[in-house]
């Protein structure tokens, strides 16, 4: 086992029970191993506590900044041009029609405008990718073929294809979110690890965790509590006096 593992962590959007609940799970995982935490994106729209979750990670950053990384995602995007008193109709009818209204209604407001200002000035903040030894970790991926450090602002928070059907590799193992797996469970391939198992459409929040060795996961967790690899079957996580259920 690594002495050092990153969990990255796929799209929350608003689902603050399953975020709680994966973070424990994380935790109980990686026992004594030092461990950090890295977020793909898309905190909020669709689900039911975007405020919360944004609490959540603000407040973990804030105390340990180099343990738990926050990266942005799409909706997090749309969410600050929404909120930017400037706006055109067009940002603000995107943002609404991609789940804002259930931000709006976590808030409690009727207009992002009003939304707060420490946690538009966080958001605003956040940086579009990380990139370690062996990976690059982003919100949506890649465009192929383009040197990782001329990839567009855009590509990285909106690409689908032809990133995802590409086979080419792209100078690092990518570590991406943005586009919910079919099967509600991680998509790895050779170039790339999709870590968007649909937490807003009912599936599970997931976790890889990654060491300091091998490019690829060590293994999986996801919010229902459970640590995995995708070759073996899934064993629930549970503490020393808990019976599996």
């Amino acid at each position: 086992m690594s002495k050092q593992i990153t969990f990255a962590i796929g799209d929350i959007h608003g689902c603050i029970e399953e975020l709680r609940s994966l973070l424990d799970a994380c935790r109980k995982a990686a026992g004594d191993i030092e461990h950090d935490f890295l977020f793909l994106g898309d905190y909020v729209d669709r689900g039911p506590a975007s405020d919360q979750v944004i609490t959540c990670l603000m407040r973990g950053q804030a105390s340990a900044p180099s343990r738990f990384r926050c990266l942005m995602g799409n909706h997090d995007h749309m969410f600050c041009l929404a909120a930017d008193r400037s706006r055109s109709d067009a940002d603000l009818i995107q943002w609404w029609a991609n789940g804002g209204e259930e931000t709006l209604d976590a808030y409690g407001i009727d207009d992002p405008s009003d939304l707060p200002a420490e946690h538009l000035a966080w958001m605003r903040a956040l940086p579009l990718q990380v990139r370690d030894e062996h990976r690059l970790f982003v919100h949506a991926g890649v465009r192929p073929g383009v040197p990782l450090e001329s990839q567009s602002n855009d590509d990285m928070l909106w690409i689908r294809e032809p990133f995802l059907s590409s086979r080419l590799w792209h100078g690092a193992l990518v570590v991406h979110g943005h586009t919910p797996t079919a099967t509600r469970a991680p998509d790895v391939q050779a170039n790339r690890v999709n870590l968007d198992t649909g937490a807003c459409f009912g599936g599970s929040l997931t976790a890889a965790a990654f060491g300091s060795v091998q490019p690829g996961p060590l293994f999986f967790v996801n919010s229902d509590g459970l640590k995995f690899e995708l070759q073996s079957e899934p064993t629930r996580m549970r503490s020393p006096n808990s019976q599996v259920r």
